[in-house]
């Protein structure tokens, strides 16, 4: 069970400090013994047990008691050894609360643990006694036994000497619902301090009164209903008193601390899974046992049930905390190429970069990649060299992988496992799960029915939930069923070969359901194969209004489709054997034609608002997930609109789209140059007559450009290899309360290019993402010159890490002269690595346009509005540091305060770039002070009449070069060594009227927003 997140209600009471990790130690301690295991000694499956569930409902009750309580839930997974562990512990937990099953042995009873490799291991009333033997106290205040046949168990602990203990009477079984009911109303009486009688009572009666119980049939009285004959299997021993209650330690604030469900994304139930607990036993054992197995492929027919048999091998593994890093399920259907896999990868663990050898180097994880057919057909020598490199560098990870056809001949430390039809038995159990309640089947040859509804279905999981899904949503009986599906003899079905069965069981069951659906459900269910990604409901409703969400949950009901559980949106895939008889049911004229035009619509207008505003307002991670999962879908309804579309409103969606997303292209197909995209693009908005799509391409085009050639792109780098341009740096942020107290710290990436100026010396240019911000300070904040607050879109460009350096400018200033002369060495303050100054505004233009010839990049100075949204780097607050601003933050006039923090020592000169060691969001250093930067816009007074998309405000059309004799006001930002704290706000702005005037507190740095490469 995964412990690694905890979850905390917040103090009731002002001022009280939460407790530190250090005081976990709680007297106020449950502790949960779970036992779920695999297999029986006689490899016969064990009935699942809803471990999470129980754990989630009592922490859930603890949170809502009303008064202050300190409350820790440990759990462990019970084995002999870790009951034996906890049991002689010198921490004496305040409750323990064992959660799985029990069983008979002749006279005597036994707890069920489980092994290591999931097998159970009977824990008799004899070796119960035992370890609880030979205590100086009792191993708690109360124990509880939610498991069948547990009474007798119950009595070693009242020979250990706890007061209270619950089991179940030693004849029955008990409901796991009836379980969990019990032990949510006694831990809620139990910590509202009633005494433990009345709180056994209060759990007696919850059970007598709980709904799920009432609907269910009553074998001994043939009414709904099992309330009762649950509630008295309950018993509280010793016979004795219990009209104290538990003596628990009180609290200044409400903190309940428990293990959640975290550090994956595979969902903690599959309420729907059932069987397969000898595959999965397997697994586990090839796993534990062998250090050489430490990757298993899993092969067999679509349809078989290879996904959901993954997922439940991740489910066991990660409630058991095997892996410290976690367990990862990486959902690759119609993924293409190692590099959209890599990146996958990357999003889903949140990872850093593209090196995987040293993110998961010391990683213990266990990662699941899943329907790897495409990339098997496409680039299979690849898909090998890669997992192969990953195995070799990366000890501590295992790996699950799924695909039709088998790898693991070419896979090192690889174990092949062929993944078969169910059996009856399992076939039997599936059927259930998703056909209607019993009481609708019928009464006439129940058993006959399903003995030949079994055999036609064949132990295929898709053809099994089909038919019952068909069952439930036809209000059909069994028999009715039969005769609807089966019109072959037993002996006619018997002579097909097993895989001509399947595909015959799979295309009746399809048949029949298809024409069950409503002409809507018709209509969509085949374009379902133009989604590779699935389909949204979101898309759904745009396109078919309510009647397209209704007919994607009709889908879902019949098992038709079935919902993505790790998208982040409502959507629902195709099931893969399921893709080609879609496709035969698609109509003419009512291909991708049809619909096409449809959904690039809806992206244009809707999706591409949505990963702007993700990105705009740093939910990266979700803007990544959300173009991952629409990969597909989007690379195949672009390609259609390079090539067919034609828009009678000159708007060329599939253009506008490529431009729109041209800066997160790594996200759609990593190994693939967007330059090639935007080529694309601009001649389809061409063909449109679509002139503003034309120049959004025409925009990025530059920018993309700049970091591939039209002759070579790059493939995305794994493992050791890193791009010749493009790299990550890590940095750290700080936020500060208005005292100057740091309050937050935290460690970022960010991307990066080098620029080489010869000599070795570099220029670092940052990669600042595209968004939207509020520029200006509000009227309590700032100057009138500040406002009007306005929302400003900036397109991505790239920013120096720093002010410009002495050594940078020496290098550029010895390149050929193009329109004035520069001074080599011109600061006042002099040291290589000290931003330059003593530079006038068209000294830095010379710069910008010697470097520029040098590099074949466009370089320049940023536009006042590109200067904030970098300095801002989505903050709001007067500093990207939050309120205040510090001498140990940044160099400025510490002899004066902005807020409360405490006055420094004003250093009265220039400090190294960097040193401080604190960046902003975005990576960049020295935004706060020391020198002064020049922008390119002229000064204005004021916002009014200020542009919106994030360009320079010229006056009177002028460009930046004008003639030197006249004087016109430039614009600097971000404040200098000398000045006071309120004229280094993000927001102030500062104006200097000689352009060739140069100043000691004066410098600047420089932006690039594309290539000059022909």
């Amino acid at each position: 069970m995964i412990v690694s997140q905890i979850a905390v209600k917040i103090p009731l009471n002002p001022g009280v400090e939460k407790l530190s990790k250090q005081d976990h130690s709680f007297s106020n301690q449950i502790l949960i013994l779970f036992s779920a295991p695999l297999l029986n000694e006689d490899l016969s499956p064990v009935e699942n047990l809803s471990i999470q569930k129980e754990i989630d409902a009592i922490a859930e009750v603890l949170e809502d008691i009303s008064h202050p309580i300190a409350v820790e839930i440990v759990v462990k997974v019970a084995t002999s050894q870790t009951l034996q562990d906890v049991l002689s512990s010198r921490v004496k937990p305040l409750i323990i609360h064992f959660i799985g099953h029990g069983m008979t042995e002749g006279e005597s009873t036994a707890l069920v643990l489980e092994n290591k490799v999931g097998m159970t291991r009977s824990f008799s009333e004899e070796e119960l006694e035992i370890a609880l033997s030979n205590q100086k106290q009792a191993p708690c205040q109360l124990a509880l036994l939610n498991a069948c046949h547990s009474e007798k168990l119950a009595q070693a602990f009242v020979k250990a000497g706890v007061s209270h203990v619950i089991g179940v009477d030693a004849e029955d079984k008990i409901l796991d619902v009836a379980a969990r009911c019990f032990s949510r109303r006694l831990y809620q009486a139990l910590f509202n301090q009633d005494n433990i009688a009345n709180a056994f009572l209060l759990s007696r009666n919850a059970v007598k009164l709980d709904d799920k119980l009432k609907a269910i049939f009553n074998s001994q009285t043939f009414q709904q209903g099992v309330n009762f004959d649950e509630a008295f299997k309950f018993r509280l021993l010793p016979q004795s008193s219990h009209n104290q209650s538990l003596i628990i330690e009180p609290a200044d604030s409400h903190q309940v601390i428990y293990p959640q469900w975290s550090n994956t994304n595979i969902p903690p139930d599959n309420t729907n899974f059932v069987g397969r607990k000898k595959e999965i036993h397997q697994v586990i054992k090839a796993l534990v046992e062998s250090d050489n197995k430490r990757c298993i492929a899993l092969h067999g027919m679509g349809g078989i049930g290879k996904t959901s048999l993954a997922y439940a091998i991740g489910q066991w593994l990660h409630e058991r905390n095997r892996y410290k890093d976690g367990v990862w399920f990486i959902s690759l259907r119609d993924t293409d190429s190692v590099g959209t896999l890599i990146t996958k990868i990357k999003q889903s663990l949140e990872l850093s970069n593209f090196a995987l050898e040293k993110e998961l180097k010391n990683s213990r994880l266990f990662l699941i990649l899943d329907d790897l057919d495409k990339l098997i057909e496409k680039e299979s020598n690849e898909l090998i060299e890669f997992l192969n490199s990953l195995l070799e560098q990366c000890p501590k990870l295992r790996m699950l992988l799924t695909s039709l056809d088998s790898l693991a001949g070419d896979i090192l430390y690889c174990h092949q496992e062929e993944v078969y039809s169910m059996g009856a038995s399992e076939t039997r159990e599936i059927f259930k799960k998703y056909a209607p309640p019993q009481a609708q089947w019928g009464n006439d040859d129940l058993l006959e029915d399903f003995n030949l509804l079994v055999k036609f279905l064949d132990g295929y999981p898709l053809a099994i939930k089909l038919a019952a899904s068909y069952m439930a949503e036809t209000k059909s009986t069994l028999k009715m069923l039969c005769e609807d599906l089966i019109d072959e003899p037993l002996e006619v079905l018997a002579a097909y070969s097993p895989q001509e069965r399947k595909e015959r069981s799979l295309r009746i069951t399809l048949d029949r359901s298809f024409e069950m659906l409503s002409v809507e459900g018709q209509d969509i269910f085949p374009l379902l194969a133009f989604f590779p990604s699935g389909l949204s409901r979101d898309l759904a409703r745009d396109i078919w209004g309510r009647s397209g969400n209704k007919a994607l949950l009709e889908l879902s009901k019949f098992s038709m489709a079935e919902k993505s559980p790790t998208a982040s949106d409502w959507r629902v895939n195709l099931p893969e054997p399921a893709r080609t008889y879609a496709e035969s049911k698609l109509q003419k004229g009512r291909r991708i034609d049809y619909i096409a035009p449809q959904v690039l619509d809806f992206y244009h207008r809707n999706f591409c608002d949505t990963v702007f505003k993700l990105f705009s307002n740093g939910d990266e991670h979700k803007g990544q997930q959300l173009l991952l999962q629409e990969s597909s879908n989007l690379i195949l309804f672009l390609e259609w609109g390079y090539e067919h579309e034609m828009s009678s409103d000159k708007i060329c969606h599939s253009a506008r789209i490529t431009a729109s997303l041209s800066p997160h292209w790594l996200w759609i197909e990593p190994d693939k140059d967007p330059v090639l995209k935007l080529n694309l693009a601009l001649a389809a908005a061409q063909r449109n007559q679509d002139k503003e799509g034309e120049d959004l391409v025409k925009l990025m085009i530059p920018v993309n450009a700049a970091f591939s050639s039209k002759e070579e792109f790059k493939d995305v780098p794994y493992l050791g290899q890193k791009s010749d341009e493009l790299k990550f740096f890590e940095f750290e942020t700080v936020t500060v309360n208005r005292s100057g107290k740091i309050i937050q710290r935290e460690t970022k990436q960010a991307q990066y290019f080098n620029e080489n100026l010869g000599e070795n010396i570099t220029l670092e240019m940052v990669a600042i993402p595209g968004g939207i911000f509020t520029m200006g300070s509000s009227k309590r904040e700032g100057d009138d010159c500040e406002q009007p607050q306005h929302e400003v879109t900036v397109q991505p460009f790239f920013m120096g890490k720093h002010p410009v350096t002495q050594s940078q400018w020496k290098a550029v200033a010895k390149l050929p002269q193009l329109n004035r002369e520069l001074k080599v060495d011109p600061s006042y303050f002099k040291a290589d690595n000290r931003p330059v100054e003593q530079v006038s505004w068209y000294d830095v233009i010379e710069f910008c346009d010697r470097l520029s010839k040098y590099t074949g990049k466009s370089y320049r100075l940023p536009s006042e509005a590109e200067w904030e949204y970098a300095c801002r780097s989505r903050t709001t607050t007067p500093f990207h540091f939050g309120e205040t601003i510090t001498k140990d933050l940044a160099n400025y006039n510490c002899d004066y305060n902005y807020d409360d923090e405490v006055e420094g020592i004003y250093r009265a000169e220039t400090t190294e770039v960097g040193s401080f060691k604190i960046a902003n969001n975005f990576g960049l250093y020295d935004m706060h002070g020391n020198v002064l930067e020049f922008c390119q816009d002229h000064w204005h007074n004021s916002y009014e009449g200020a542009p919106t998309d994030g360009n320079a405000w010229l006056n009177n059309e002028q460009s930046m070069r004008i003639d030197e004799d006249s004087i016109i006001t430039r614009l600097l930002r971000g404040g200098s060594w000398r000045s006071i704290p309120l004229f280094c706000r993000s927001a102030c702005r500062n104006n200097f009227y000689f352009d060739d005037y140069e100043h000691e507190d004066i410098g600047f740095r420089i932006v690039c927003s594309g290539a000059a490469r022909t």
